[in-house]
């Protein structure tokens, strides 16, 4: 410990002594040298000065204006009386070349006298000197002594700077006491030291509080490694206690084993030591499994292995494997469990391995403590929950996987009650923190010998049925009433019928499945009439639960009565019967009860959410503005009751937009045919709602013209069949149903209907000189979408952009501070706070708070998309929002917008004007209630924003 201290107290002090070395060495000499320089400069500047006045005074000579006695005589006053200095009794002096003294403010004894013999205390002919400094260089210093300004009776060291007058023979000259230097250099020599004296205290302060942590880890870390040291041999012995083998192999080859490894095969530690394990793996196993073995590296899972024994023979063992570091290796943890007497049942754990890999069905055990470690898991059950390897998921808590709360306090209560779950449907957090649904069922592990609390569990990834569910739910009500579609009989929606005989295994029946790549088969007997049908569900559901071994008949698993309907029932009444029964499969017979097919719920599903694809093929097919207009007609038709099924609003606006973009494209296809094809590419783009795939009924249309630049002879021609071709799209949309823009944001304005070169100055005008208004004005044109055209030229914008944000970041600013004071309606006690109609909503104002803080980040952290919900999804991705925020967003935006379709639908059917201004008589109490709480969150975004952005008001 001594050593180590000297070790950290020596570098310290020497850290000290060079910082005063420095100080001393260094830093105080370089002021020194600069203040004697900064004065040497100073004198020959003033001298300068000074004998500009002497070459005034010549000048006046040479023009006439004086004589020369005059000019000499009036020069020599000037000079005779210029003084500089603290005390202001500095001056300057003038000899001639011989040297006589001319003038001396202070030794008046001097003027007109021979200076050749003038010496100083030490005998330096100092007037001699300026005249051969003057004669070799024209000017120069030179060093003598001298009195002290006034007082004859102090000589001092003097440092002067002369300089020639060659026209009238003369020389001038100025100079500095060195005493008055020395006494400033001494002055800040005091300063430095006192400063380094300072310095060098809390410096030394520092280090020698660095020296004592430094200890303390010193001292910290000894204790570490004896600790380390103890916990390995506690961590030997235990393994050697355990009632299961352990194998550690490092580079394929065994590094460690414990005694119950030999107890099992029979081997002596010696024997097995820097063996690979291989060596022990019985020639009766699987080929793919011997390779596994023979491998370096064991990839993590569970085995069902035979190993050989050293007398003969070989016993059956379930192995662990698992990746793990040790002293900074990659080594194989290796867990064997002797299962050769473990068959109280007929299913082997390989049967249940190979049947849990044919259903994707993952198993894992784990604590479900305050710990709630994983103890196990397969590599399907890994891939579930979103992990790379087991290592990982080991360090996650099972009990906080799931996303809420009461799904976690329900998990614990029922297995505390129950002892087991089954099929409980949870949300998920992944690693990569996306969200899914999982099915889990879990069993309580009985352990008598250990208050640890176990279960097992079987996960299944059930996603995209969950998905499907909540899609096909809200469709169910809506679709309905679409009588075109839910009275076509279900003949449209067959799919084979594949059959399996009831004496054929369960076995048979996961490898028909996957044959047939079907979830169902048909159960027979005797080949000919069916007695039941088997679903992947009933594979899980039952083989699973009850333990079943794959060599039992299908038939057990089978459910029966099949439930048979007619070729020409209609999807409504299918749709009814499923729903009733509680199934997804029904048989399809003819007349003569022969088995036509099988039809499943979710290819119904699937194509009732294509029904858009019928008023789109209507929409290409149109030849007319007229057979459009009935389309647009149609659409409303369509989704009115959707919006009324309490449907997914992101549903609703992509098949409105999804309408709208094919009915331009049909206008310009139409349009085109008639003027001719356009001279050069160009891309007729979308903005505003349109632009970000968020129209409502009540939309009107924002659009503009960008076409490939041209030479100046073309370009008023090119110009002019563009503007054409703005105005007959507009004002046929306007004829359909889509209204012209009261701000005239439109392709028929020749404002907006440009070369990309023109666009880009656009952008680069509304980014690079921002101003608040401006912007707000502006900003529909940040939310465009290539309609039809060449969307290179939409994808230059975007690239411009990006680069102009990121050398004008004020612009984020602006559009920030847009959205921060933004004014937004409140409800405070059933009153609406707005100065406003009292009794109405603007409820396009409410989204547009939304939607301006979508762009605002988005813009900011280059995300192109221009649909709000995508853009705040892309915020959640990258982590710029956390995923509470972003769902309470997309919450109050879904619920916002779909009141302004419902109250577009009331204004319909009412024949009044479409709007976006909501009376809030006519909404029920909880509407009320939950616009009043979306409605008090927006303040709260806007100050997010605000600090976020350090908008102050």
């Amino acid at each position: 410990m001594k050593k180590v201290y000297l070790k950290i107290i020596i570098p310290s002090a020497v850290s000290i002594l060079l910082f005063i070395l420095t100080i001393f060495l260094i830093i105080i000499p370089r002021f020194q040298e600069n203040i004697m320089n900064g004065k040497r400069e100073m004198i020959k500047e003033l001298t300068n000065s000074a004998w500009s006045i002497l070459a005034k005074y010549e000048n006046d000579e040479r023009t006439g204006i004086m004589t020369h006695e005059m000019a000499q005589k009036t020069a020599i006053s000037r000079i005779q009386y210029l003084r500089y200095g603290d005390e202001n009794k500095d001056y300057f002096w003038i000899t001639d070349m011989h040297p006589n003294m001319v003038m001396h403010p202070y030794r008046t004894d001097l003027n007109g006298k021979d200076l050749s013999n003038f010496r100083d205390p030490h005998g330096t002919l100092l007037f001699v000197e300026c005249v051969k400094t003057v004669e070799k260089s024209g000017q120069g210093y030179v060093n003598y002594m001298w009195q002290w300004k006034e007082d004859s009776l102090h000589i001092v060291p003097k440092l002067s700077y002369v300089k020639a007058f060659n026209e009238w023979n003369w020389i001038i000259g100025t100079g500095i006491y060195i005493e008055d230097v020395k006494k400033e250099i001494k002055a800040l020599t005091r300063k430095l030291i006192w400063i380094s004296i300072g310095i060098s205290i809390l410096i030394a302060g520092l280090l020698l509080f660095i020296s004592q942590q430094s200890l303390t880890i010193e001292q910290k870390r000894a204790k570490a490694e004896n600790d380390l040291h103890e916990s390995k041999e506690k961590y030997r012995t235990l393994v050697e206690a355990a009632t299961e083998g352990l194998i550690m192999l490092a580079d394929g080859r065994i590094t460690f084993l414990n005694g119950v490894v030999c107890k099992m095969t029979g081997f002596e530690n010696t024997e097995l030591l820097n063996q690979p394990i291989s060596a022990i793996v019985s020639e009766n196993n699987d080929k793919d499994l011997i390779e596994i073995f023979a491998r370096d590296m064991i990839r993590e899972g569970q085995y069902d292995i035979h190993l050989k024994k050293k007398n003969g023979g070989f016993i059956e063992v379930l192995i662990t494997s698992s990746g793990a570091v040790f002293s900074g290796k990659e080594v194989n943890i290796i867990i064997l469990k002797n299962i050769t007497t473990d068959r109280n049942s007929n299913l082997s754990v390989l049967d249940y391995q190979k049947l849990l890999n044919t259903l994707n069905i993952g198993f894992f055990r784990t604590s479900i403590d305050s710990r709630g470690k994983f103890i196990f898991a397969n590599e399907t059950a890994i891939k579930i929950l979103g992990y790379d390897n087991f290592r990982e998921l080991s360090e996650t808590n099972f009990i906080k996987i799931p996303v809420n709360s009461d799904d976690r306090n329900e998990l614990v209560k029922i297995l505390l009650s129950d002892g087991y779950i089954r099929n409980k449907v949870l949300k998920i957090h992944r690693k990569n923190h996306e969200t899914a649904y999982v099915s889990v069922t879990l069993v309580l592990y009985d352990n008598k010998e250990s208050k640890e609390m176990i279960c097992d569990g079987v996960i299944e990834d059930v996603t995209s049925i969950e998905d499907e569910k909540t899609i096909t739910g809200h469709l169910i009500s809506g679709l309905k009433s679409n009588l075109f579609l839910m009275e076509q009989p279900v003949g449209d929606f067959l799919a084979p019928a594949y059959t399996l005989d009831a004496d054929s295994t369960i076995n048979e029946v996961v490898k028909s499945l996957a044959v047939f790549k079907t979830n169902n088969l048909l159960i027979t007997k005797n080949g000919k009439d069916p007695i039941g049908i088997i679903t992947s569900n009933d594979l899980q559901n039952r083989v699973l639960s009850h333990k079943l071994h794959l060599d039992n008949p299908a038939y057990l698993i089978m459910s029966s009565p099949i439930v048979y309907i007619g070729a020409d029932t209609s999807v409504y009444a299918a749709l009814a019967i499923c729903d009733e029964k509680k199934i997804n499969h029904l048989v399809v017979r003819d007349d003569a009860h022969a088995i036509k097919g099988v039809i499943k719920i979710q290819d119904i599903y699937k194509s009732l959410k294509n029904s858009l694809s019928f008023l789109i093929s209507d929409v290409k097919k149109a030849v007319t503005i007229g057979e459009l207009k009935t389309c647009y007609s149609s659409l409303h038709g369509l989704i009115i009751p959707l919006i009324n099924s309490g449907i997914t609003i992101r549903y609703v606006t992509n098949m409105t937009s999804s309408f709208s973009d094919a009915v331009i494209c049909r206008i310009i296809e139409l349009t085109t045919d008639k003027l001719g094809p356009p001279p050069v590419d160009f891309s007729f783009i979308c903005l505003g709602s349109e632009g970000r795939q968020e129209e409502t009924l009540f939309t009107d249309q924002d659009n503009a013209i960008i076409y490939d630049e041209v030479d100046k002879d073309n370009e008023v021609a090119v110009n002019d069949y563009f503007i054409r071709l703005g105005e007959k799209v507009c004002d046929a949309l306007n004829q359909i149903g889509y209204s012209y823009c009261k701000g005239n944001i439109m392709a028929k304005n020749p404002v907006w209907c440009k070369p990309i070169h023109d666009w880009e100055k656009y952008f680069a005008k509304w980014i690079m000189a921002p101003e608040p208004q401006n912007l707000l004005d502006a900003m529909i044109f940040f939310d465009f979408r290539n309609i039809y055209g060449k969307e290179e030229f939409t994808d230059r914008l975007r690239k411009t952009i990006g680069v102009l944000i990121r050398q004008q970041s004020v612009f984020l600013y602006h559009l920030a501070h847009n959205t921060f004071n933004l004014k937004t309606q409140q409800i405070s006690s059933g009153t609406i706070i707005s100065d406003k109609n009292p009794e109405t909503i603007d409820l396009k104002n409410a989204v547009s708070v939304l939607v301006m803080f979508a762009r605002t980040y988005s813009l900011q952290n280059n995300i192109w998309g221009t649909n709000t919900i995508d853009r705040l999804n892309s915020l959640k991705t990258k982590q710029v929002l956390n995923e509470n925020t972003v769902e309470e967003i997309i919450f109050v935006y879904n619920f916002l917008m779909g009141l302004r379709f419902k109250n577009q639908i009331k204004l319909l059917r009412s024949n009044l004007p479409l709007s976006n201004s909501l009376n809030t008589k006519g909404l029920i109490e909880i509407e009320l209630s939950v616009l009043k709480k979306t409605l008090a969150l927006l303040p709260g975004y806007q100050n997010k924003i605000g600090n976020d952005f350090r908008i102050t008001g």
